[in-house]
């Protein structure tokens, strides 16, 4: 029989536990077409689930493709439309709508269209779209240690289009930026309130502490820049 050093138990043990940390939050993705996914769900937004799968790859499936899925249980924030947030334990995905399981160990079934996006928690996402026009907890949104820029905007809006693909190819080449796409929908929806946001774009650019070090009134990629290096320098 051979003998297991107490030095080969302690490595042994290292990988069991780097393992149980990789599969921890693998799920199942039941698709209508009847084929199964097996990885883990990053985000949610715009009606889209955003999956890491084997191998580093990652794919965006539309809601309306799947059947269902089940998740490994974990906290998750919802940012709903024209409501404050909410959160909870997810445990599934099915009909439509997402499982969430009380302390007393019943389900709350929160509809998918009354949700606009999901912080399933773990490295702060580069790329984040919410849509739905809905109150915002800006604290959920910012990463800490990044430069956040969250850009106010709307689909109609003309100058919007102009500045956006400059701040997604920011968003893409500098490492220390991360991007919200915030879309309004229209005049009066809550988030235009909340922030008292009189025209779009809107851009405001956060330092790594989350504090604000600017805002954008139109569509000015310089303007962006030059809060984007302040917010760099900021202590």
């Amino acid at each position: 029989m051979t003998n297991i050093t107490g030095a080969t138990m302690k490595i042994v043990l290292a990988v069991l536990l780097l393992f149980a940390a990789a599969v921890s939050h693998a799920d199942t993705i039941h698709l209508s077409s009847g084929k199964d996914i097996t990885g883990t769900v990053t985000g949610y937004g715009n009606m889209n689930f955003d999956i890491d799968i084997e191998g580093g790859a990652s794919t965006r499936q539309a809601a309306a493709t799947i059947k269902s899925i089940e998740f490994t249980p974990r906290e998750v924030s919802f940012e709903l439309r024209g409501r404050p947030a909410a959160s909870g334990t997810l445990t599934a995905y099915e009909g439509g709508a997402f499982l969430l399981q009380k302390a007393n160990g019943q389900t709350d079934k929160l509809p998918a269209m009354l949700v606009t996006s999901v912080n399933f928690g773990g490295t702060a996402k580069k790329f984040l779209l919410i849509s739905g026009g809905g109150q915002l907890d800006l604290k959920k949104i910012l990463a800490p240690g990044k430069i956040t820029i969250v850009d106010f905007y709307a689909e109609w809006c003309g100058p919007c289009k102009q500045i956006g693909p400059q701040l997604e190819k920011l968003n893409k080449e500098d490492p220390d930026v991360v991007l919200r796409k915030v879309d309004i929908v229209k005049w009066g929806t809550p988030v235009t309130k909340q922030f008292d946001i009189k025209g779009v774009p809107r851009i405001q650019v956060y330092d790594r502490k989350g504090n604000l070090t600017g805002t954008v009134s139109g569509a000015s990629m310089d303007a962006v820049m030059a809060y984007v290096r302040a917010a760099k320098e900021a202590k």
